[in-house]
């Protein structure tokens, strides 16, 4: 199974509010379970993106 596939169970049982929600930009939440291991990661197919968490860049919620 590719990461990608991983990624996408995941996404699919893990609901918003058990989700990392590690802020990458205005648009995109962290939807991995939280307190997960690795990269943080957003979006599906071409529109995926991971990130690493920055210790200076804390979670925040959208004003």
């Amino acid at each position: 199974m590719t990461s990608d596939n991983r990624l996408d169970l995941e996404f699919a049982y893990t609901s918003h509010d058990d989700s990392c929600k590690d802020l990458y930009s205005p648009y995109y939440y962290c939807r991995r379970p939280r307190g997960h291991d690795g990269l943080h990661a957003a979006g599906f197919g071409s529109s995926r993106l991971r990130w690493d968490h920055r210790a200076d860049h804390p979670p925040r919620m959208l004003s």
